[in-house]
């Protein structure tokens, strides 16, 4: 029945077997006018060019279209009172080309535009004495059919199919551009969105997608949330991608909007792997979108019955929720001076004994100095802690979780502490600066179109850009000084971090330096730990400017100055170079990926949990030995490699990452680290099975022109084939020395008893 539930709805029957209706051209970009025919033998076509679904009513098909503007064409094919589903193309004409992906949306006109109805309207009931126009037709949440292509950059078209269209936003529908949701059902069509949106990287499909007009930043910086959202990458929160794109309904050209996911319970299955009907997803003060309330509740119950400084009351509540996640939330929340925190918040948990409370962020585009050019000013930390707000924005049920973690010193240790770290490096001047800089120059060509469209002065938007720019620069010597106020801090002190070449300096168990230097500023009393990390090939020897210590250690921050270095140098293995990477085979379909090594010394060499690196990858090798004067083979494939060579020694090792057959680093260490041997080539590959092999093994692996490409899988396991073929030289030539010896010896022979026999017949006279 559900296939037959679109149509019923609109009053006619669906042709469950009938072709849809065909048309001559695809949908896409073209430079000028078209001429298009429509085909469904045995049927009558109905179609429409203004974006309506259409109908049997609706015009019949007897000539070809010619189309001299953007148009939606709509077409069904009925025949004894059936149609077939709905067939749409999108024919974009004259219209400019972008990097961004397009968008083209068909609607009924009257469903967004009739002045009584449409929900693009503010219609009969809205209230205008208030300036949220309370009772305007597009706050409705209703759902409407609609057409949907997607164009990727180059104007292909990646998706098309009827799909469910809805208004979204809070406030933002208030502004002439609105936001809007697609939503992917069976009913109409697919029941996906089925096109990576978002890159190879993100998800290949969607039950729902928004389109935002950029909310509080509409007709302003245009990029903020999503400027703010890239700066929290590699945090441990939920949060949305983000994909700017030209959007188009019925036709005309709809400005520039900025795709969201949907924060849905497929958002969170798509992006944490949790079964979407076994979560519960809450909303502003502990609304159930999905599942339960309950154990939210359960856990707020318990936080105001019991102080939290008690250790193990918090192990308590970490047991409930995801306390670092909930920390990071509100470290970004703080620092991106988000006026609409208390509004906007979205939290899940897996439905499972052991299923804990995480946060979700989206929508900070009220943050970043959005309506006020002095916003990085604000002691947002403060306003956050409030425990009587009393209203919106930060009501006491918004503030109370962090007030209550806060009791707990180990939290608010390390709430400080990571705060602190974060303003040096995620949300330091130069990062955010940097980041703005990148949104620039990728919106900057396509805005001016979506200017025009809205009637946004191009003055407005570069005003903004300085705004974010100063609150970039500006923002964290504020926050330090909030921070220093709210937790009564000692007074902030200067320290040069910096890590040698070898090794990096890991702060906090966060920051990391690797032969570079960085100035922090913490306040005096605080704590930091430092960790000194060599890397394959050297070694930690000590500290500069503190005392002696080992790699592992805390500093205290300390009235004055400090530098703090830590020294790496050179470790060298004693048998390095001794133990060689002899043969590389990268590139044998038939048997994966393989190296040899050759231990070229005269004893056995134990090489457990010693290291094979790649440029990306690290490979530990299980415990075995080489012996002197053998061979060991590393490869990719075990059962491949045996299979093709069941006599190599040893081939026991697979290492997970293949070699690149063009250029590739390849290092060995020992287990502490030492240097053992390395090999790096850049060539230009054979189209076939080939293998690289060192000359003679006791020439320099390092220097390409002891190496040779031959064709071939290679001789792993035993001698390489130009050492061999080497060896068999020698040994015929010793021989053929020693035939022709051997030959010289016998004629001198044969002369000495040939002239003792002449002189002896001279004697006798015979």
């Amino acid at each position: 029945m559900r296939r037959f539930f679109l149509l019923l709805s609109l009053g006619f029957p669906l042709l469950a077997t009938a072709q849809a209706v065909g048309f001559s051209l695809e949908g896409g970009f073209y430079d000028g006018p078209v001429e298009l025919e429509l085909s469904a033998p045995g049927h009558t076509i109905h179609f429409t060019t203004d974006g309506s679904t259409p109908r049997p009513d609706d015009a019949v098909y007897r000539a070809p279209l010619n189309l001299r503007r953007s148009t939606v064409v709509r077409a069904i094919a009925c025949r004894d009172g059936a149609c077939t589903r709905e067939t749409g193309h999108s024919f974009l004409i004259g219209e400019p080309r972008s990097p961004f992906p397009t968008v083209s949306v068909a609607v009924t006109p009257g469903m967004l535009f009739d002045p009584v109805r449409g929900m693009y309207q503010e219609g009969p009931n809205t209230d205008r004495s208030s300036w949220k126009r309370p009772g305007a037709n597009f706050w409705s949440d209703r759902e409407v059919l609609a057409h949907a292509e997607i164009f990727d950059a180059e104007g292909r078209q990646v998706f098309r199919s009827p799909t469910g269209f809805r208004m979204f936003g809070g406030m933002s529908r208030l502004a002439p551009q609105k936001s809007f949701s697609l939503i992917a059902r069976e009913k109409y069509g697919r029941k996906r969105i089925d096109y990576p949106v978002f890159g190879e990287k993100g998800p290949g499909k969607f039950k729902s997608l928004v389109f935002r007009n950029g909310g509080s930043d509409f007709g302003k910086g245009q990029f903020r949330d999503p400027l703010m959202i890239s700066l929290l990458e590699g945090w441990d929160l939920e949060k949305q991608d983000h994909q700017p794109a030209h959007i188009y309904i019925n036709g005309q050209y709809w400005g520039l909007f900025n795709i969201r996911q949907k924060i849905t319970r497929f958002f969170l299955e798509d992006e944490t792997g949790e079964d979407r009907d076994s979560i519960d997803l809450l909303v502003h003060n502990a609304n159930a979108q999905k599942g339960s309330a309950a154990h939210y509740k359960r856990m707020l119950d318990y936080m105001r019955r019991h102080d939290l400084a008690d250790e193990a009351h918090f192990a308590a509540v970490s047991r409930m929720m995801d306390t670092d996640n909930f920390m990071h939330y509100q470290i970004a929340q703080i620092y991106f001076d988000n006026q609409d925190a208390g509004g906007n918040i979205r939290f899940w948990r897996p439905q499972r004994e052991d299923g804990r409370w995480r946060w979700v962020i989206y929508d900070v585009d009220q943050g970043f100095a959005a309506h006020d050019p002095l916003a990085y000013r604000n002691n947002t930390l403060a306003f956050q802690l409030e425990p009587n707000g009393p209203f919106w924005p930060n009501p006491p049920w918004s503030t109370f979780v962090l007030r209550k973690l806060l009791e707990n010193p180990g939290f608010r240790q390390r709430f400080i502490t990571r705060f602190l770290d974060l303003l040096h490096t995620d949300f330091s001047a130069a990062r955010v600066l940097s980041r703005i800089q990148e949104f620039e120059y990728i919106y900057a060509p396509e805005l001016p179109r979506h200017f025009r469209r809205w009637d946004i002065a191009p003055e407005t938007w570069q005003m903004h850009l300085g705004r974010m720019r100063e609150f970039a620069r500006h923002r964290p010597e504020h926050l330090r000084a909030h921070l220093a106020s709210v937790f009564e801090l000692g007074p902030m002190r200067n320290i040069t971090f910096r890590a040698s070449a070898g090794g990096t300096l890991e702060i906090n168990g966060r920051i990391r330096l690797g032969n570079d230097t960085l100035t922090a500023t913490y306040p005096e009393g605080l704590e930091i730990g430092l960790h000194a990390i060599a890397r394959p090939g050297f070694r930690f020897v000590g500290w500069r400017g503190i005392p002696e210590g080992e790699a592992r250690r805390t500093l205290t921050v300390q009235e004055g100055p400090t530098h703090v270095e830590s020294v790496f140098e050179p470790h060298r293995h004693p048998l390095a170079d001794q133990l060689i990477i002899n043969e590389i085979g990268a590139y044998s379909p038939g048997t994966g990926d393989w190296l040899e090594l050759f231990n070229r010394s005269s004893v056995d060499v134990y090489i457990g949990n010693w290291v094979l690196a790649d440029a990306g990858h690290e490979f530990r090798l299980p415990p075995m030995a080489i012996p002197a004067g053998g061979y060991l083979v590393l490869c990719q494939d075990l059962r491949k490699f045996k299979r093709q060579f069941p006599g190599a020694p040893a081939a026991a090792c697979e290492f997970r990452f293949g070699l690149n057959r063009r250029r590739e680093s390849l290092a060995l260490y020992a287990s502490d680290g030492a240097y053992v041997d390395s090999v790096t080539y850049d060539i230009t590959p054979l189209d076939s099975a080939f293998t690289m092999a060192l000359l003679m093994p006791d020439l320099d692996n390092a220097k390409p022109r002891n190496w040779e490409l031959q064709r071939g899988i290679g001789t792993p396991g035993s001698g390489n084939p130009f050492y061999v073929e080497s060896r068999v030289r020698a040994v015929q030539a010793y021989w053929l020395r020693m035939g022709l010896y051997a030959g010289s010896l016998a004629l001198l022979l044969l002369a000495v008893i040939w002239r003792w026999r002449q002189r002896r017949l001279a004697r006798t006279g015979k």
